[in-house]
């Protein structure tokens, strides 16, 4: 096979009779925003992605409002008020939704960094591995590669459904195997498993807590497997100067790119953690419509048109609550959100690059298994979701059912 058809088949151009079926994936798959930036008319009126749909009933009601103001006045009734003091109020307000703008987006792109840390440390990882050991072709050497490289994997996609965790409220346990979690012996039940843990807990656990140490064991499940080479029968040729077969130095590169990782994911466990401080998005907030909303009442008293007053009031409406709703986008930028991250998305890709790279030192069948074994793990993420989804569409079927039956009967 040329390395052109692998590439293909890796990145899931593949046949259905070779058992990989990417249809649940791709029913997965988000339209994320895009737009050409030197098109003025398509950016000016782009819908999707926009905060349009929410700023707009804010705009007309302010409009509404200004209307009202102003026909009042027309009839003898004046409601304005002076507008030096709103002119004040108004360097106060901009600093506010500005300054949190500005922070709300660094912690955006700091975000960003830290995804774009964790697809690094895997590449790097099974590159490192593949370079380091490629002159042992044995097939204890090919499976130990391919093991490292499907617990890289996994800690990868349970890496992203913890990040979605808040969106889509799927702990990331649930997708580990038993022998992954805490279970030392196959006799031990995950009943007794739960309740050890349970009696070494210090304080009270929610589900949040259980979904971000997800990630921790499966990067300490990563570590074990990395060091199984110590134990014999994977790789078949030692290292003349140190009779090991792999040297410490070696062992400590390779661990450093899973501390690499580990370490990005607190970047990311850290700012989901750690909100936007609750004082100052109240005080804003408060600022903001206070002040939008008793516009009317002074640019009225300046602006003898009408016409001309609620033109001005719609944009201005529509200038300050826009920058808080984008705010409040980039705030949660993991989920299925147009302007959030396409973790998942970019996770598969890197799923691909790992694809190659056995590939590339393993030959086909290697590659091929590796994949088949990713791809009913991925699938068994997808049905559970799936299973969710339709537990919530159901219950929502159930509990409308119910209402409209307790309405018939009044």
């Amino acid at each position: 096979m040329s390395s052109r058809n692998m590439i293909e088949r890796v990145v899931g151009n593949v046949r259905q009779e070779n058992g990989f079926d990417d249809s649940a994936v791709r029913k997965r798959s988000i339209r994320r925003v895009t737009f050409d930036s030197s098109n003025h008319v398509s950016v000016l009126f782009q819908v999707y992605g926009s905060v349009w749909p929410h700023v707009l009933p804010y705009c007309l009601a302010n409009v509404l409002i200004t209307y009202g103001v102003a026909y009042l006045k027309k009839n003898g009734i004046d409601v304005t008020i002076a507008s030096n003091g709103h002119t004040f109020m108004s360097v106060l307000v901009s600093f506010l939704i500005v300054a949190r703008t500005q922070i709300t987006y660094a912690r955006f792109m700091e975000a960003r960094g830290y995804l774009q840390d964790t697809y690094r440390s895997c590449r790097d990882l099974i590159h490192t591995c593949s370079l380091l050991t490629c002159h042992d072709m044995c097939d204890g050497a090919k499976q130990w590669r391919q093991d490292i490289a499907y617990r890289t994997i996994l800690l990868l996609r349970i890496t992203m459904a913890a990040l979605e965790f808040q969106s889509r409220s799927v702990n990331a346990m649930d997708f580990v195997d038993g022998s992954n979690k805490y279970i030392n012996t196959e006799e031990e039940s995950r009943s007794e498993s739960k309740k050890r843990l349970k009696d070494w807990t210090h304080g009270k656990r929610d589900l949040s807590d259980e979904n971000f140490r997800a990630p921790i064991v499966l990067a300490y499940n990563l570590r074990s497997e990395i060091m199984k080479q110590r134990q014999g029968g994977f790789l078949d040729k030692k290292r003349k100067d140190t009779k090991t077969y792999m040297h410490v130095n070696e062992e400590l590169k390779v661990l450093g790119m899973v501390s690499d990782y580990v370490a990005a994911f607190h970047g990311l466990k850290k700012l989901i953690t750690t909100p936007f401080p609750f004082p100052l998005v109240q005080m804003a907030r408060t600022f903001l419509f206070f002040w939008v909303f008793t516009i009317p009442f002074a640019i009225v008293g300046d602006i003898s048109e009408p016409i001309e007053a609620m033109i001005i009031n719609f944009f201005i409406t529509y200038g300050f609550i826009g920058l808080e709703y984008v705010s409040m986008e980039l705030d949660d930028p993991y989920g299925d959100d147009p302007n959030d991250f396409d973790n998942v998305g970019m996770a598969q890709m890197v799923f691909e690059d790992i694809y190659i790279t056995i590939y590339k030192t393993d030959g086909t069948e290697s590659a091929d298994t590796l994949r088949s074994r990713v791809w009913d793990r991925c699938n068994r993420i997808n049905a559970f979701q799936q299973d969710l989804d339709d537990d919530l569409n159901s219950s929502l079927k159930a509990i409308s059912a119910s209402t409209i039956a307790n309405i018939e009967n009044v």
